[in-house]
């Protein structure tokens, strides 16, 4: 008989290791919220988004589609570098 952590596999976190590092960086978040968030709050769900500029001209934006998602670091870089 497998043991029961390896049913689902093997190679990544188990839902309960995942579930304890989020909640672990969720309290470190909370614990320095005033610091974190912007004055205008708003605009907390507006983290994410990202900008390249080349001057005054926009090369790369990224707009947040939802909460809390952020750039492909490959584009971002990409156009950064052009």
């Amino acid at each position: 008989m497998r043991p029961l952590f390896k049913l689902v596999g093997e190679g990544y976190q188990r839902p309960f290791e995942l579930a304890t590092v989020r909640l672990l960086n969720m309290g470190s978040i909370l614990m320095q919220w005033d610091t974190l968030t912007p004055s205008d709050k708003e605009l907390i769900v507006q983290r994410g988004g990202a900008l390249v500029f080349e001057g005054d001209r926009v090369v790369y934006r990224h707009d947040d589609p939802g909460i809390l998602r952020f750039a492909d670091v490959d584009q971002l870089v990409a156009a950064a570098c052009k």
